[in-house]
């Protein structure tokens, strides 16, 4: 069992697929194309929120820095100086500087740029009284962001967000207390907390800034990037489009070849290769066929069989190579001698001939006869050996009936073989008709003088 017929799913989604194949493979090309526009751009927009978060990452930490710095190298030895004061409320306060946590949040408020959308941020869930309204959280980013660094202090927490009609990337980070940290928030009478531990999460540095530009650079790039591709795409399904017309027509063409190289060797299997007229298996066929049609459409049919007088003496005389010329000829002459639609010339076998003649009775078969051994007489092959006349001569035996149910094609076989007997006994080059009657040969047997 084939692996079709075991598997005629497969076999019809197979052909499924060689039938709609021009179809199925731009649908491929514009799903390949859709997927490479969607991951193009999902990777530009990743590119522009790894280099937003790389951007305040950076800053994130320079901001830190610098605020270490202060409260190392600053407030940690002014501290023992006498007369300054480490405060968050300093403005008011001669000799008195900011504490590190203000020094970020000033430092955070110089460094922002409202009007450009660049926001940096330091707060806290315990926000000195001189901030309680700016200090604490503000927003939901920023109470998330509050929620997730206390839980993961180490870490970072960022988002893409759509403020005031622009759409921002929002960065933040933990500030974690130091021992210098803890020991000045414990002790401050201002602090809203006095149980800090080194480690704690203090507050939340954050920086929000625009991405409008960014976005619209890669965009700009996206488009280009798009175009590339719908030409490319477009030239992909062109260049499909004309490979399988092509495909097409060369499989027309071969289609049309084979036919013809078909027609072709149904021709020769059907053909004698010496005569060039129809062989002893298209006969049969033919005979058949017209059988067939003759019973059922109630019309006769006439059979010819003809042979070659003394045909064996004509090749010992001129030898077998003029033997095949005469066979040639006479075959032609057959040929032109029956040519109303459906009457078929074949050599039956040897030196003899056979002619069907569909919807024919005893007077046209008779008719063709004559007209056979007319333009046989005038062609006048020479047979200097032949008994019955110097030139090439043919006996014809024919036989007309009407089918019935209870009759074969055999039969006017037989009955043609017996009238081709018959001529020959009555001396040949003759015709002789069949009685379909009697079942014999009748009186209608002939040698006209030609």
């Amino acid at each position: 069992m084939s692996v079709s017929q075991r598997f005629p799913l497969l076999k019809g989604s197979y052909e499924f697929l060689c039938r709609h194949i021009v179809k199925i493979l731009i649908a491929l090309l514009c799903l390949g194309l859709s997927i490479g526009l969607i991951g193009s751009y999902h990777l530009s927009m990743k590119l522009v929120e790894s280099q937003a978060q790389q951007y305040a990452s950076i800053s994130l930490n320079t901001l830190n820095k610098a605020r270490i710095l202060y409260s190392d190298n600053v407030t940690s030895q002014l501290k023992a100086v006498e007369g300054v004061t480490v405060t968050p409320e300093y403005h008011g306060i001669a000799g008195a500087i900011p504490n590190p946590a203000t020094f970020s949040i000033e430092l955070s408020e110089q460094l922002s740029d409202r009007s450009q959308g660049t926001l940096f941020r330091l707060y806290s869930d315990y926000p000195f009284p001189n901030r309680q309204a700016t200090g604490g959280p503000q927003d939901r980013f920023e109470q998330d962001a509050l929620k997730h660094l206390r839980r993961n202090p180490t870490g970072s927490f960022h988002r893409k967000e759509k403020l005031n009609e622009h759409v921002t990337f929002r960065y933040a980070e933990a500030v974690r207390m130091k021992p210098s940290c803890v020991e000045c928030h414990n002790t401050i009478a201002s602090s809203p907390k006095t149980d800090w531990k080194v480690g704690d999460v203090r507050g939340i540095l954050t920086i929000t800034q625009p991405l409008d530009n960014v976005l619209l650079i890669a965009q700009q790039g996206l488009s280009g990037i798009y175009a590339v591709m719908l030409i490319s795409s477009a030239l992909a399904i062109l260049g499909i489009t004309l490979v399988m017309g092509r495909f097409r027509l060369m499989n027309v063409e071969l289609e049309k070849k084979v036919e013809e190289r078909t027609a072709e060797l149904n021709r020769l299997a059907n053909l004698d290769g010496l005569t060039q007229i129809a062989n002893r298996r298209h006969f049969d066929q033919t005979l058949e066929q017209e059988w067939r049609r003759a019973l059922r459409n109630n019309h006769p049919i006439a059979l010819l069989l003809c042979d070659v007088d003394c045909f064996k003496q004509y090749n010992d005389t001129y030898g077998h190579q003029a033997g095949d010329d005469c066979l040639r000829a006479v075959a032609q002459i057959l040929q032109n001698s029956a040519k109303r639609a459906g009457e078929v010339v074949a050599r039956y076998g040897g030196e003899e001939f056979a002619v069907i003649l569909p919807s024919a009775n005893s007077d046209n078969a008779v008719s063709v006869a004559n007209l056979i051994r007319k333009r046989l007489s005038a062609f006048q092959l020479p047979h200097e050996t032949s008994p019955v006349d110097k030139y090439v001569t043919i006996s014809i035996g024919i036989a007309a009936v009407l089918p019935s149910m209870s009759q074969t094609s055999a039969k006017l076989i037989r009955a043609a073989d017996t009238a081709l007997y018959e001529a020959k006994e009555q001396g040949r080059d003759r015709h002789v008709l069949w009685n379909e009657r009697s079942g014999n040969v009748g009186k209608n047997s002939m040698q006209t003088q030609l």
